[in-house]
């Protein structure tokens, strides 16, 4: 008779704590991640790199502290660039915190990337950046953090430009 109270006390207790430890953890938002620059590196034979400057955007009221990031870019669904880093710095909570990432260019989809842009030289490029953050804490081990937007091949016409009558 013991042993049974004493079990079930066990999985009350245990029960308890895994209710708290889930109020804890609360709701995490993923940050947000912008690309700040682009520095093509020399080239190193057939192999192309890339150093990309992110801006890496906390919402949420604690630090962000990462071991490492794995970031892809891609341009008209073309997996195009891939890196990895283990320098991450520290994102304070509601702050912001810039982060610089090598990745290789993938000469076969270059390739088909500049086949696709010959063939339609006009069309916005569209472009996914796709990062995964490993974070440090127990709580919560991996956030995946996505970009995308469209990038126009012509400069916008300024409102100067569509006023001016054509004078031959």
């Amino acid at each position: 008779m013991a042993s049974t109270l004493t079990r079930r006390l066990a999985l009350l207790a245990i029960a308890m704590l895994l209710v708290a430890c889930a109020g804890l953890t609360g709701r995490i938002e993923n940050p947000r991640v912008t690309v700040t620059s682009l520095r093509v590196l020399p080239a190193e034979g057939v192999e192309q790199r890339v150093e990309v400057g992110l801006r890496l955007l906390n919402p949420n009221d604690f630090d962000l502290d990462a071991k490492g990031m794995v970031i892809s870019l891609g341009i008209n669904d073309v997996p195009l660039l891939n890196g990895a880093t283990a320098d991450v710095p520290r994102v304070p909570a509601y702050g912001e915190a810039e982060a610089k990432v090598v990745l290789s260019v993938n000469l076969m989809s270059g390739l088909r990337l500049v086949s696709r842009l010959m063939q339609r030289p006009d069309e916005p490029l569209q472009y996914r950046l796709e990062a995964r953050l490993d974070l440090r804490s127990p709580m919560w081990k991996r956030l995946t953090l996505m970009e995308q937007g469209e990038i126009s091949p012509r400069p916008p016409t300024s409102v100067n430009d569509s006023n001016k009558e054509n004078t031959f």
